[in-house]
């Protein structure tokens, strides 16, 4: 009840500041049928990292968007982030060697990149750290990747894009817990059953 509330005031703060409505790639456009949102913010890689994990749509999960093709890519930064805006993605290079990325949430959490869209001269991991990935780096709606932020720019503030893509799952018993359950009560009931046999006697 509570990870519900917490979610629900995230996603209510992410609105406040500025949430598109949600697109999605369809398979038709050669997408994926992911679900894209853009959220304005500004707010930092860690904030947004948190807001999106936060966030659901249709009973999908959200996080951070994890871009893995050219054509993911360049609908999200063209048609997802409609005014072209630098947004955070899911990759960071913190805790690696410098410039070994991962997708940090998501259905590739932790996996090398296989796709990579960086602007000339990037990554570079400028004045001591750039940890973290913004894409429509140096032109609005270009799709090129940057390195940004923490440690060098803690600070560093923009929106972000949050992906919907698997269902959100709860703890259900299997059914098997369900008949392991019921042999139970069965023993139980002969026991007692027998028990009051033995005191009848």
């Amino acid at each position: 009840m509570i990870r519900k509330l917490l979610a629900s005031t995230v996603v209510g703060l992410a609105l406040s500041t500025g949430a598109a409505a949600q697109v999605q790639f369809t398979t038709a456009m050669g997408g994926n049928d992911h679900w894209y949102q853009y959220v304005a913010g500004p707010v930092t890689w860690q904030q947004a990292f948190t807001a999106a994990n936060a966030s659901s749509f249709m009973g999908l999960q959200g996080y951070l968007a994890t871009i893995t093709s050219v054509g993911e890519n360049f609908f999200v930064a063209q048609t997802v982030i409609a005014q072209g805006h630098t947004a955070w993605l899911g990759g960071s290079d913190a805790g690696n060697p410098t410039n070994q990325w991962t997708w940090r949430n998501g259905p590739e959490n932790g996996q090398a990149f296989t796709f990579t869209y960086w602007h000339p001269g990037e990554p570079n991991n400028v004045n001591g750290g750039e940890d973290y990935l913004v894409t429509n780096w140096g032109s609005f709606g270009s799709g090129a990747w940057n390195d940004i932020g923490a440690p060098a720019q803690p600070d560093y503030a923009v929106g972000y894009v949050v992906e919907y893509s698997h269902p959100i799952t709860t703890a259900v018993p299997e059914p098997e817990t369900y008949a392991m359950m019921l042999v139970g009560l069965g023993l139980l009931g002969f026991a007692a059953r027998r028990r009051k046999q033995n005191a009848a006697t």
